[in-house]
């Protein structure tokens, strides 16, 4: 499994959101795709997932062009994570979570099959939620409902898992339970995985592949250590930034903004 982006661009009201877009990402590795408030990080992601539609370029998902994929199709393949699913959905955890089968069920609506349960099941149980399906989701905290996002995901059985933001408003700890999540599951599977990150320390600790965007075009793609530089990210992100080793591994801590002279 592997994702090529060629030449993708996407506009939002004659204004570019993302701009001559090429790069590829491979199956059992995270790539964590990093750059500024308005780089174009979601909108990368929902391009991905077909929820916006590129006015130029072309997306192969698995050698095909992704256009091609009925929804149904695209649906077995492709889950993204939306971030802002309210908790007020008047329904509980096991309710939620099973929706996420909707590709694999019969088009004649006959309800959930057996396998539908069975992954439920091992998912929630893998995930540490199975004791959580029966409570509603407007009970659960911050990290729990990040889990049973992820959840929902990989009940779809895809091959391409797409996240928004998984740690966010999370507290350090569920930070790196959901992330430590989904780098297991990426490996484990074979899953092509894409997050979308604010924290660089985070995306030093879990990426495979670093993607850094600004203004929506591709500044720089490579291994954590390639591309978190600091002549990079203060040139990129308009701030200063030290360096400093924590453990063997290099940190970039923010200091002060940039000022041009």
């Amino acid at each position: 499994m592997r994702i090529r982006v060629e030449g993708v661009e996407v506009e939002y009201d004659s204004t570019p959101a993302l701009r001559e877009v090429t790069v590829e990402f491979e199956a059992g590795k995270v790539a964590c795709v990093i750059g500024p408030n308005g780089a174009g990080k979601t909108t990368l992601l929902k391009t991905l997932a077909r929820l916006v539609t590129p006015s130029r370029g072309v997306i192969y998902i698995d050698g095909k062009d992704y256009r091609y994929y009925k929804p149904r199709e695209l649906a077995k393949l492709v889950a993204y994570v939306d971030p802002h699913i309210s908790k007020a959905i008047p329904s509980t955890v096991f309710e939620f979570i099973v929706t996420g089968r909707y590709p694999h069920q019969d088009l004649l609506g006959a309800g959930y099959s057996e396998e539908d349960l069975l992954v439920v099941e091992r998912v929630s149980k893998e995930l540490g939620l199975h004791h959580l399906l029966g409570r509603k989701l407007d009970q659960l905290s911050s990290g729990e409902l990040q889990r049973v996002l992820i959840a929902r995901a990989l009940v779809q059985e895809p091959k391409v898992l797409l996240l928004d933001e998984p740690s966010a408003h999370l507290d350090l700890r569920y930070r790196l339970e959901v992330l430590d999540i989904v780098r297991r599951v990426t490996a484990r599977f074979g899953k092509v995985t894409l997050i979308a990150l604010h924290d660089l320390y985070l995306a030093s600790l879990y990426s495979d592949l670093v993607v850094l965007l600004g203004n929506g075009r591709v500044v720089a793609v490579g291994r954590p250590d390639e591309v978190l530089r600091k002549d990079l990210i203060e040139l990129v992100y308009g701030v200063l930034v030290e360096e400093v080793i924590v453990g063997g591994r290099s940190i970039l801590i923010p200091v002060d903004l940039a000022r041009s002279s």
